[in-house]
């Protein structure tokens, strides 16, 4: 195969590694029907895909005419439902999860395999530390996806597919030496759920940082106005305040201060409970 620019997707089994033969080699059967019948269902010819086949993994380069909409699009949907479907009665140590990742770059073909840094790039996004932990925080979702920051800003971000932007969040990548970003979705789950240990998340558009709840022990997020005489003061469980003179004390729970979330009220007069 000479010089191209195309789709690069790859996919890999959660859990595969503890599973015994007999599981793994269903396993191994239901990750090609699966991703065949999705092709299938997506208007899409698999056959034309350069794949490398690797037990739980599948690492394949698409033809260049492939439409990425459709792949990232259709293909992707058509996938997790494929898996929902094939999962419905399996135990759960038997489900067939995977992660996903998709990559537009520069492929050509080596002696053994694919070299060049768009091929590792896929790679990096596959292994990444936040796919890992979305797999293991949604236990109801069966397929977690991550898209170069290139591909969804021209795609998904340009809004060439029914995706929607929001339902993304950029992760940091950090797989040995590679350090960049990715755009993780959960197609039957709420990414921005997820407790990632990585930067807050960077809103779709711009906009003001949005933290996360929950971020770290010690992260404290914080979004009050004081006006007139009065006096904020905003702190996590494990902050100290020496003096309080403030006639309303709020107590935050779990570092979160969204409204619905608010823990109890002190009054200064009473000393009690609101």
């Amino acid at each position: 195969m000479s010089f191209q620019r195309s789709l690069l997707v790859c996919c890999d089994l959660r859990s595969y590694g503890s599973a015994d033969d007999q599981l793994q080699r269903d396993l191994q059967e239901l990750l090609v029907r699966s991703l065949d019948r999705a092709g299938e269902a997506a208007g899409l010819d698999r056959s034309t895909w350069r794949r490398q086949a690797k037990g739980d993994e599948e690492w394949a380069v698409l033809p260049a005419s492939t439409p990425e909409d459709d792949v990232v699009d259709r293909y992707v949907r058509a996938l997790d439902a494929e898996l929902a479907a094939t999962n419905r009665y399996r135990v759960p140590h038997a489900r067939l999860r995977m992660r996903m990742a998709i990559h537009f770059g520069t492929t050509v073909e080596g002696a053994n395999g694919y070299p060049g840094q768009d091929a590792v790039l896929v790679s990096r996004l596959l292994n990444c530390e936040p796919a890992h932990a979305a797999l293991e925080q949604s236990p109801d979702a069966d397929l977690v996806v991550v898209l170069s920051e290139t591909l969804f800003t021209s795609l998904v971000a340009a809004g060439h597919t029914t995706l929607r932007p929001e339902n993304f969040r950029r992760v940091d990548v950090r797989v040995k030496t590679f350090s960049g970003h990715g755009w993780m979705w959960l197609p039957s789950g709420d990414v921005h759920a997820l407790v990632l240990d990585d930067a807050p998340e960077i809103p779709v558009g711009g906009g003001p940082v949005t933290p996360v709840a929950g971020h770290g022990p010690s992260s404290v997020n914080q979004n009050a106005v004081a006006t007139g005489g009065s006096t904020v003061i905003q702190a996590g469980r494990d902050a100290h305040v020496p003096t309080q003179k403030a006639d309303v004390i709020q107590n935050f729970d779990r570092n979160d201060q969204r409204a619905s979330h608010f823990g109890p009220v002190y009054r200064r007069d009473t000393d009690e409970r609101a």
